[in-house]
C-alpha cells in the first residue's frame, strides 16, 4: 500500500503556488486558487508506485511524466495516453503532511521541482534532491 490513499488531490510546494495544467501538454506552478486545472488525479498503480492523471471522464486521459529518460533536467509534461507513461513513488516529505514525487525505476533519485531557468511560469523537471527541497503539499479533495 502506498503513501496516499487514491483520489483527487491540488499539489503545492508552498502555501502560494499549485500544479497546474495550463494546457493539454503543459504543467507548471501558478498561484493556488479554486481552479479545476489545480487538480490532479492520484492512483496507487503497483507497490508503492503511482500515477499522476487529469481527471477526466474521458479515455486516454492527460498523465503527468517525464518528457525522455528519467535525468537531471528532463522536462514533466502531460502525455495524452491509455495507460500512465510514467510512475512515481510518492514518499514521506522532509516536513510533516509533505511528500516527494520521485521518478520511479532504476537510477538516481530525482524529484519534480521548479526548472532552473526562471521564467514565468515556472518550467517543471525532474531534479536531484541537492538543488533543493521539493516536498510537495498534497491537499485532498475528493476521492475520484
Amino acid at each position: 500500500m502506498g503513501a496516499l490513499p487514491d483520489g483527487i488531490y491540488r499539489m503545492s510546494l508552498d502555501d502560494e503556488t499549485r500544479l497546474t495544467s495550463t494546457d493539454e501538454r503543459t504543467v507548471t506552478l501558478l498561484p493556488a486558487q479554486d481552479d479545476a486545472r489545480q487538480e490532479f488525479a492520484v492512483r496507487c498503480t503497483s507497490g508503492d508506485n503511482y500515477s499522476i492523471a487529469k481527471p477526466s471522464p474521458y479515455w486516454p486521459v492527460p498523465f503527468v511524466c517525464h518528457d525522455g529518460d528519467p535525468k537531471e533536467g528532463a522536462r514533466v509534461i502531460l502525455r495524452v495516453s491509455d495507460f500512465p507513461s510514467n510512475e512515481w513513488k510518492i514518499t514521506q516529505g522532509s516536513g510533516p503532511k509533505t511528500f516527494t514525487i520521485v521518478a520511479a525505476g532504476g537510477g538516481p533519485s530525482l524529484t519534480i521541482g521548479p526548472g532552473r531557468i526562471p521564467i514565468f511560469p515556472p518550467i517543471l523537471e525532474l531534479t536531484s534532491s541537492s538543488n533543493g527541497d521539493h516536498s510537495w503539499i498534497f491537499e485532498f479533495v475528493r476521492e475520484s
